[in-house]
């Protein structure tokens, strides 16, 4: 086994489970199950509304920190706004089709196959864990009880319970100090870039960067990861 560090922060979504690939699928299917029943012109013009919206909502920093505190009503906004963008009313059924796409993505919900194995060998080694994830409280909970992760966490941190999330450097800093950790002794492992790599770099601490898809990073990019792994079991190897 590889030297370990004293405490090891880790991302949720994508880090640990196999939750926001592909998204796409998902809107594809919802478009052609209600363009019809929505009113579009066609399933191929809605899913093009649908991702211009969802570009136009993720794409500012201030408008994604909103979102993602409300998924549900997020989902319903997406739609709301391509069927504007089509010149076609709200109604009952464009609500049901946003609900729609967030049980498909409810339901393709995973853990990465070494994930739980991995996080039990870790807590044998004496690594403190703690989980530090963005989003709504009452869905990253369900997140963690749904997969029994709880038990494996000496600190579980969620950005609307805290009241800031990544990359603020508060959240980093509270997160240590649960830990009984300082920055030098930590590393913090994600797959966002921004959130998770260049937040965890500001305070000094070691950032892993997930890269599930191996899809290396993207052109241009200005931030660089202190490590690039593609599977949790990698930091043990």
């Amino acid at each position: 086994m590889t030297s370990l560090p004293r405490a090891l922060l880790l991302d949720l979504d994508d880090t640990i489970l196999d939750a926001h690939r592909n998204p796409d699928e998902a809107w594809v299917r919802v478009c052609r199950e209600f363009a019809g029943r929505v009113g579009a012109p066609s399933p191929e013009a809605l899913h093009a509304a649908v991702l211009e919206s969802r570009d136009w909502i993720w794409g500012d920093p201030e408008r994604s920190r909103r979102a993602r505190l409300n998924m549900t009503g997020t989902r319903r906004e997406i739609v709301r706004r391509a069927l504007r963008r089509l010149e076609v009313s709200y109604s009952p059924a464009a609500e049901a089709m946003a609900d729609r796409f967030t049980a498909l993505r409810h339901e393709a919900i995973r853990l990465f196959p070494d994930a739980t194995d991995t996080l039990r060998r870790l807590k044998d080694a004496g690594v403190r864990l703690g989980l530090l994830t963005n989003g709504n409280a009452a869905s990253q909970r369900g997140k963690v009880a749904r997969f029994g992760l709880e038990p494996f966490f000496d600190h579980i941190q969620i950005e609307e319970e805290f009241g800031v999330g990544k990359p603020d450097v508060r959240a980093f800093r509270n997160a240590l100090a649960a830990l009984d950790a300082e920055p030098a002794e930590a590393w913090m492992v994600g797959d966002n870039l921004e959130a998770d790599i260049l937040g965890a770099q500001q305070v000094g601490i070691h950032a892993v960067w997930m890269d599930a898809g191996e899809a290396g990073l993207p052109e241009g990019s200005t931030i660089r990861p202190d490590r690039i792994v593609h599977s949790l079991s990698e930091l043990l190897s």
